[in-house]
This record gives C-alpha cells, sequence and structure tokens, in this order.
C-alpha cells in the first residue's frame, strides 16, 4: 500500500518524513499539537546538503523523483527511531553516486539527529556539509511575537526576527590612527546566497556556543549540537523576512573528504519545551557539563577586583610612545584613584602593538629589561596586578628572520598559500594553533612574560574571536576542523604554570572554563541586539569582561558608541561583569568627560563593596523577578542563605520590584549613600511574591534573607 509519509512520535513529540524525498515536513509538539513547520522554503536544502564548488547536491523534490527514481530514499521506521537512506543526491539538473543516511530518534521531548556520508568513486568532493536543515518555523498564528537568541559572541535577542533580520542595516564607517573600523547598526544578518538574509558565525570565532532558541509566548524551539570533540562548525539562522515568513536554522560543517571517503556528524538535538530561552540554556548547560566541567578559573585576588584599566598606549602601530616602562608604577596609581587595582599593558614589546608579533620582548625604546621587572615587582610587592599583551593568532611577514618559520606553522589555505589578514592597514599571517611549533613559541612566551618579567598574567588577543583556520599544512599533525581542540591544549598548558590572571578576547564555551575572563566587547553589537546574559545564564561561573566608554571626547569609538555609555556601563553592573576601562590619552579617557568620570567611580565604588562583603553569588538573570518599568535593569544571584539583586534605575525615582519569593526575613538596599550599612525595604505580600521598592538612585545592590515558608 502506498504511503504518502512515515511517522515517528511519542507522548511528547512527533515528524513526519516525506516517503518519496525524505525530507522533514511535521515537526509536532503532542501538547498543542501544533506543527512548527509552516513554510515549506522549496529553495532551502533540507534536512540536509553538499556544497562542492558551485554544485549543491541535496536529496531529490517532487518533480526530481519523477524524473529519477533512483532518488527515492529507503525509510525504516523501528520503535522511537526513523533512519532513512540516500543512495544518490541531485544537483538540481543530475544525479550523483553520493551514499547518505540519516537518522532521528525520539527521546522524551528531543529528537536527536545524525548523518553518514559515503562517496562514490565519480561523485562531487564536497567542502561544506549543512546538517540539520530545519526550515519555516515560527510559533502560533503568526511570527511577530517570537524571539530569536543567538550566541553571537555572548549573545544576541532579537525580538520578530522574521521582521528585524530582514531590515537593511545602517553601516557605520569610524576611523582612529591607523584603524579603519566599520559597525553594524539595526541588524547582524546579512543577505544570503539563496536570498533573504542569515545571521551566521563560526564556532568559536563568532559564535560561543553551539545552541540557540526560538521562542513564541508559551513555548520555544531548541536547536543545538551536541558535540564533545567541539570541532569548527557555523550556525546559521536564516529567514527570508515577512513575504515569505518562517525561520530557518542549520548547521555548517567544513569537511576534507576524497572521493570514496566517508563522514560522521555529531549528534544534534532538536527540542520543542515549555517557557523560554532559559530551558534551552539549562538543557544545553547539562550537555556540556557531561564532558567539561564548567570551573571558575580566576584568581583569588580577581573575585574581589571590578575591572582593570587598558593601556594600549606604549608604543602604538604607528611608532607613536606616549608611556614608557618608568611609568608603570604611576599608571597603577591612577588606577587606584578609580577604585582598581589590575593593569593590562598592550604595545609594551619590540615594535608596539598590531606591528611587532610575535616579537614578544621588551623594547629598548621604552625602557631596558630590568626597568621593566622592577616596575612589575614594585606594582606586584603594592598590591598591584599586571597583565601583558600577546596576540595568539598573527605574525607580521615582514620580519625576514620568521620566514622560515611562518612558512612551517601558518595556516596553509587548499591552494597550499599562507592564509593572511589585514589589521589597520598591514597585512599578517595566520598561525596555526594545530602546529606544535606555534603553540611551542606561545607557552614559552607565557612562560616568560610570567616568570622572568614577573607579570600576573596574560591578555590572549584573538583567541576566540577570529575566524578558526581551515589548514591543509601536510606538515601538521593535527585533523581536520580540529582549531578549538588545540587552543584547548594551549590554555591548559598556560594555566597549568601560569597560576595567575589568563585573559582572552572573545567568549566560547570551549574555553571559559580554563580562563578567568572573556573579553565580550558588547558595544560593538549593543545596536544590533547584544543580550549577554546569554552566555552569562548558561555558564555563571565563567566570568565575562566587558568594555565600557566615555560620553564626551571619545576618539577611538564612534559616536553612537559614546551616546550609549550609561547603558553599557548599567548593564555591566547588573550582569556581573569585569570592567574593561581604557586609559589612552587624547584617544579613550575617562579623565576628559568628568560627569561619566563621576558616574564611573560610583560604579566601581559599589561593585568593589558587593565582591567584597558579598561576594558573588550565580547569576540567573531575572527569574523570579518582575519589574513593570522598562527602563529599569535587575538580575538576580544566588548565594547560600540569600539573594543578591543588582538594580540599574534610569528613572530617577523608585519602581516597584516583584520578587517571587513566600516570605524573606531581611530586605536591605546598598547604594552609593548607604555603604556600608545598608537601608532596610519595606515588602509587601503580593500572591506569590513580595513587593518592594527599588531605590531612585541609578544603582543598587538589594540583599534578601529569605524566610521561613
Amino acid at each position: 500500500m502506498y504511503q504518502s509519509r512515515y511517522h515517528l512520535d511519542n507522548e511528547k513529540l512527533s515528524l513526519a518524513i516525506d516517503s518519496q524525498t525524505g525530507q522533514l515536513v511535521e515537526l509536532v509538539w503532542e501538547e498543542t499539537g501544533e506543527n512548527l513547520l509552516k513554510n515549506h522554503l522549496f529553495s532551502l536544502p533540507q534536512p540536509f546538503a553538499l556544497y562542492a564548488g558551485a554544485l549543491v547536491l541535496r536529496p531529490g523534490d517532487s518533480i526530481a523523483v519523477t524524473l529519477h527514481p533512483e532518488l527515492i530514499p529507503q525509510i525504516v521506521v523501528k520503535k522511537n527511531a526513523v533512519t532513512v537512506t540516500f543512495h544518490f543526491l541531485w544537483d538540481g539538473e543530475k544525479v550523483h553516486p553520493v551514499q547518505a543516511r540519516y537518522q532521528v530518534r525520539l527521546k522524551g521531548d528531543t529528537s536527536l539527529w545524525l548523518l553518514e556520508l559515503s562517496l562514490g568513486d565519480t561523485a562531487p568532493v564536497p567542502e561544506t556539509i549543512r546538517f540539520p536543515c530545519i526550515n519555516g518555523v515560527w510559533f502560533g498564528e503568526n511570527w511577530e511575537s517570537d524571539t530569536l537568541v543567538y550566541p553571537h559572541y555572548a549573545g544576541l535577542k532579537i525580538v520578530n526576527p522574521v521582521k528585524t533580520l530582514a531590515q537593511q542595516s545602517s553601516q557605520i564607517d569610524w576611523a582612529w590612527q591607523n584603524y579603519r573600523y566599520t559597525y553594524l547598526t539595526g541588524t547582524m544578518a546579512q543577505p544570503a546566497a539563496e536570498g533573504g538574509y542569515a545571521l551566521e558565525g563560526s564556532y568559536t570565532g563568532t559564535i560561543s556556543m553551539k545552541w540557540l532558541d526560538y521562542s513564541g509566548q508559551d513555548s520555544g524551539l531548541y536547536f543545538a549540537c551536541h558535540d564533545p570533540a567541539l570541532q569548527v562548525c557555523s550556525l546559521r539562522a536564516h529567514t527570508f523576512g515577512p513575504g515569505s515568513p518562517g525561520m530557518s536554522f542549520s548547521f555548517s560543517h567544513p569537511v576534507c573528504l576524497r572521493s570514496g571517503e566517508s563522514w560522521q556528524s555529531p549528534e544534534f538535538a532538536v527540542a520543542i519545551h515549555p517557557g523560554d530561552w532559559h530551558e534551552s540554556a539549562d538543557r544545553y548547560r547539562a550537555f556540556h557539563q557531561s564532558f567539561m566541567f564548567p570551573a571558575d578559573a580566576r584568581p583569588a585576588w580577581m573575585k574581589t577586583s571590578a575591572g582593570l584599566v587598558a593601556h594600549y598606549d606604549f608604543k602604538y602601530q604607528n611608532g607613536g610612545i606616549v608611556h614608557r616602562y618608568e611609568d608603570i608604577f604611576g599608571l597603577l596609581e591612577d588606577a587606584r584613584a578609580l577604585g582598581l587595582n589590575h593593569l593590562l599593558l598592550a604595545g609594551w614589546h619590540q615594535d608596539g602593538f598590531d606591528n611587532g608579533f610575535p616579537q614578544y620582548i621588551p623594547d629598548s625604546d621604552l625602557g631596558s629589561s630590568e626597568e621593566l621587572k622592577a616596575q612589575l615587582a614594585a606594582v606586584k610587592e603594592a598590591g598591584g596586578h599586571v597583565s601583558l599583551y600577546v596576540n595568539t593568532r598573527i605574525a607580521n611577514p615582514s620580519y625576514s628572520q620568521l620566514a622560515d618559520f611562518l612558512e612551517a606553522n601558518a595556516v596553509k589555505g587548499r591552494d597550499g598559500r599562507l592564509m593572511k589578514e589585514l589589521c589597520a592597514g598591514r597585512e599578517f599571517a595566520v598561525m596555526c594553533i594545530g602546529s606544535q611549533g606555534w603553540r611551542d613559541m606561545l607557552a614559552e612566551t607565557a612562560a616568560r612574560i610570567t616568570g622572568e618579567l614577573g607579570a600576573d598574567g596574560l591578555y590572549l588577543d584573538q583567541l576566540s574571536m577570529g575566524e578558526p583556520g581551515l589548514c591543509f599544512n601536510a606538515d601538521h599533525q593535527h585533523l581536520y576542523g580540529q582549531w578549538n581542540y588545540w587552543y584547548q591544549q594551549l590554555l591548559e598548558e598556560i594555566s597549568a604554570y601560569q597560576n595567575n590572571c589568563l585573559l582572552h578576547e572573545g567568549c566560547s564555551d570551549a574555553y571559559g572554563s580554563l580562563s578567568a575572563g572573556q573579553l565580550v566587547s558588547t558595544f560593538v553589537y549593543h545596536h544590533t541586539g547584544a543580550f549577554p546574559q546569554l552566555y552569562r545564564y548558561t555558564f555563571p561561573e565563567q566570568a565575562l569582561v566587558d568594555m565600557l566608554y566615555p560620553c564626551r571626547n571619545l576618539a577611538m569609538r564612534p559616536v553612537h558608541v559614546a551616546q550609549v555609555s550609561r547603558a553599557l556601563m548599567d548593564r555591566a553592573f547588573v550582569t556581573g561583569m569585569y570592567f574593561w576601562i581604557y586609559d589612552l590619552q587624547d584617544d579613550n579617557t575617562f579623565t576628559r568627560d568628568p560627569q561619566s568620570l563621576a558616574y564611573l567611580k560610583s560604579l566601581i565604588t559599589l561593585r568593589n563593596f558587593w565582591l567584597k562583603t558579598f561576594g558573588q553569588g550565580i547569576f540567573r538573570d531575572n527569574l523570579g523577578l518582575e519589574c513593570p518599568e522598562p527602563s529599569c535593569s535587575v538580575a538576580r544571584y544566588d548565594s547560600p542563605g540569600r539573594l543578591e539583586i543588582a538594580c540599574a534605575n534610569p528613572t530617577g525615582k523608585p519602581v516597584f520590584l516583584k520578587l517571587h519569593l513566600p516570605r524573606a526575613e531581611k530586605v536591605t538596599a546598598y547604594t552609593l549613600d548607604a555603604i556600608p550599612e545598608g537601608k532596610d525595604l519595606e515588602t509587601h505580600k503580593d500572591g506569590d511574591g513580595l513587593h518592594f521598592l527599588i531605590p531612585e538612585t541609578p544603582l543598587s545592590l538589594i540583599i534578601v534573607i529569605p524566610g521561613e515558608p
């Protein structure tokens, strides 16, 4: 008997596979009976595709299988699993001998997906595999109230992404010294080759985790790659906009295959759940804990430190010198005037910042090695801390003595050429972290900086911010797509003997447990939906670092960043960030903006009090809190025997907050005017929670001691 589709279901979830094409046509949450696949979007591959040059190989559609019956798959349903096997794939014109088998298993409210491929001798060789592809999704009757959270750096939150991602973004260009920056405002999505707009980033480059959540009012979709090997991939959210609505999600995997070879994917999870994105974050965290414990790698002194002052002005790329080694202790005194005792120094090494890579030795133009050591020792003796800058990604090919080293250790493309990239108008070689020689150089540099020179730690630039290099250097021992694994190995080696403060640029769950702080730079994507709460909630043990900026006389960043300086500071306080504060004479310093400087000092004072008096609990975002004032931001932290609630209130008036807690023994608010004694707040019972007033001051910390139920 003819069967048009095969069904797989349990009490939680069901799906249907078209018998002729092998494509997913239903994804249903049994609690409501709603099929989330509301637009089949014929132009997009589903459930997988192979990209080989200009060819796209995929399962045949209903027209193709009529012309080429060999494209019809074999489908077998057994208990809670379905297996779909193709012996040929279609490129839109011809069929090719590629055997592809995907399997879907149901486990509660989760579907688990796997793909296996075998290339025939005459098959085109793919460079990228996209799987799984879930297309045309929205919740309810329309898509306008849906929300996407996506792990771009520390996170994006996009309301009505079908409309928002399809809107044209504004491009802001900004020049500073030798640098030419481009910023986007509105959306990070870019035009896609298939039409429409796609938000896509690589792991671990611009995306920090391998999951996203797409939620309606009462339920959501969890879409994740469960890969303990942490292989390189990219995560894509795509839409054609309201004219052809729906969101489509997929992972892409770079591959290095030859005819006759096979490939097997990691496991993917597609689940439907009640509630919002916090449910998906809990799921991903549980998976991640199964192979990597989310440790806190901060040294003890950093746990009571509010932040650092960054000086990139020792020697700039153009050779300009602002500070020398003899100035370092004085810079510590300047930082202490703000309430901080941690310095980060860049441009400290031979030939300066964004030029002398990897010449990480003292520069005689700045003073002697002995002067540098003496200054670092004096800072340490005074209870201060200094981290020194190292770039982990690029090397300057203009150094003739490094020619053989670069040839042996840089990333090589398929054509055998060294991978290059521009930085402030200069070309650098991208070094392969899978090369033993490059890892050894970085490890030796770290040992020298923290040993011989005596710095407290390192800042490793571009570590999880630059795109992974797909290296074809035959002399390297790495497997294809292992970029993230080898950076893990480097961090483990450095942290094993460095035993101090290890910071890095970017944000990644592959590295967060090995780093004392990850720089998330939300100013770059603040105007496109920055939502660092996504990473903070998923991995609350790990410290995130964020940059704060003045409102006036900011030359380093564009005006639209300066205009939101207060919002950046408030968010950093509420989300428990480690503050990164530049002090660059003439270019980026709070000292030329008295009003912002006063606010910054208040921020640091209250943050220092919070950390030194109470420590910092586990970040729980706004769970259990209701604040009716949209301009206010609040976050809850859980500690043994108490709750800590961080509040930013720009309204200048008291605002009611509801806490879902049956009873409180005591509620105390700490503001800049109420340290250290605090002020007890009156509470009022309201159904299943308590009401009390957030102070009218801009920033406050509220400590709640729960009562007996």
